[in-house]
């Protein structure tokens, strides 16, 4: 009666278990630990807000997802501990910036149910005769901190590149009153 001989049917003690099992399974997913990365996409010069902007993440280099921005300049993903990611900012009028977001050194079990990552990212339009390639890098790096037990911004990158930024957009400045609107065009290269 309350075997599974071949008749084939399943016994109360084992049936009680695969719901008990499936339970588990089914909170296990809805608490599943991840890295809330969200944040808005502004002009560099009047902080309003971007819409239309491709917000682009790589996990360890390979396309994970993508989102545009609303036209209150707002992006939000779900991310995994484990990965390297890479977070790029691009729209065709726009000079393209990224991130990096290193989440591989985050614990199997963190001691809490999600991390809170805020990008903001300010975006200006491309103009002739400027040089980009300090835009080649990312512009911050973030890793975990055993220490803070949290994602923390690498503060001595981002110090080693502020006076390089500072110089570019001082020379961005003296291009764009120079500039002409006829004159702006598309990037010549996809720089994602």
């Amino acid at each position: 009666m309350g075997n599974c001989g071949g008749s084939g049917q399943i016994g109360p003690a084992l049936l009680f278990f695969l719901l008990l099992l499936m339970s588990f399974s089914a909170s296990a997913q809805n608490e599943r630990f991840y890295i809330r990365l969200s944040g808005l996409v502004t002009d560099f010069y009047t902080a309003d807000p971007l819409r239309n902007v491709l917000v682009r993440v790589l996990k360890d280099s390979l396309p994970h997802a993508e989102v545009i921005t609303t036209k209150q300049g707002f992006y939000e993903f779900q991310l995994d501990r484990g990965a390297l990611y890479t977070v790029w900012f691009s729209r065709d009028d726009l000079v393209t910036k990224h991130v990096r977001i290193d989440a591989r050194d985050v614990p199997v079990f963190p001691d809490v149910p999600f991390y809170e990552m805020d990008v903001q990212m300010t975006m200006f339009p491309w103009i002739e005769g400027m040089d980009y390639s300090l835009f080649d890098q990312a512009l911050g790096e973030a890793s975990y901190k055993h220490s803070v037990r949290n994602l923390s911004w690498n503060v001595e990158y981002t110090e080693r590149l502020r006076p390089h930024l500072a110089e570019a957009m001082k020379t961005y400045d003296k291009l764009q009153r120079k500039y002409k609107p006829s004159q702006q065009r598309k990037p010549p290269v996809d720089r994602l």
